[in-house]
């Protein structure tokens, strides 16, 4: 077996999209959460413009951690006419959200709001945009 080849098996062991199967309920997690940030932002008066991956799983370079843990770095962009003026009031919106839900130990930390989830190994990092620019 060529070392190409050896590569191509090691690389394909340990190899993770938010397509496989074994990153699914992590998915199912961050799309539910999403949705929910988006109503309470909205309910709160910066309405959620779009949401992107960013990290490891936007650039194809996310591996299957040894300790099973997910990392998703997931970011909220809100309209800069609906931005608060003070930044840190969509990031306890965020942070609320993220309580609710289940979520331990969730800091607000710049430019994030960063939490771990108690019953799945999955920590979100979600960085608040507004229009390109990252809120403070």
């Amino acid at each position: 077996m060529g070392i190409q080849t050896q590569f191509q098996k090691f690389h394909d062991s340990i190899k993770l999209t938010r397509e496989d199967d074994a990153y699914s309920d992590a998915r199912e997690k961050d799309n539910s959460i999403t949705d929910q940030i988006k109503s309470a932002f909205k309910e709160a008066g910066y309405e959620v413009k779009s949401t992107f991956i960013q990290g490891s799983f936007a650039i194809h370079t996310a591996i299957k951690s040894l300790d099973g843990d997910f990392d998703l770095d997931r970011a909220i962009v809100i309209d800069s006419d609906d931005a608060p003026e003070n930044p840190v009031e969509c990031k306890i919106t965020l942070h609320d959200v993220l309580e609710a839900r289940g979520f331990k130990n969730a800091r607000i930390k710049k430019p994030c709001v960063t939490a771990d989830y108690s019953s799945l190994d999955l920590h979100i990092d979600f960085p608040v945009y507004k229009h390109g620019f990252i809120l403070g």
